[in-house]
């Protein structure tokens, strides 16, 4: 499964002043037929795991994420990671 689209509409989304729309924003960017759907329902049902935001520090909760996504996709780059737990985090604010 080629993996680049969902990588770079995630690395591409910048409308940080409206968080609430990464997921959307992202697939968007991916075709109707694309498995790329499938990985980022993958992908953010984990970013957005609860027990990963459940401590006050915020910076905590971000590695948390962090970790657990590196350990499940480790295809996913370290920029394309970062812009996921980015949009969890603000899930949980």
């Amino acid at each position: 499964m080629a993996k680049s689209d969902l990588i770079g509409a995630a690395i591409e989304f910048v409308d940080w002043e409206k968080p609430w729309t990464f997921y959307s924003a992202v697939l968007n960017h991916l075709s109707l037929e694309s498995d790329n759907r499938a990985a980022l329902e993958h992908v953010w049902a984990e970013a957005c795991r609860p027990e990963y935001w459940r401590d006050a520090d915020i910076s905590k909760c971000c590695d948390a994420c962090d970790h657990g996504l590196r350990n499940g996709f480790s295809w996913l780059p370290d920029d394309a990671r970062a812009q996921f737990v980015r949009a969890a985090s603000f899930q949980w604010k």
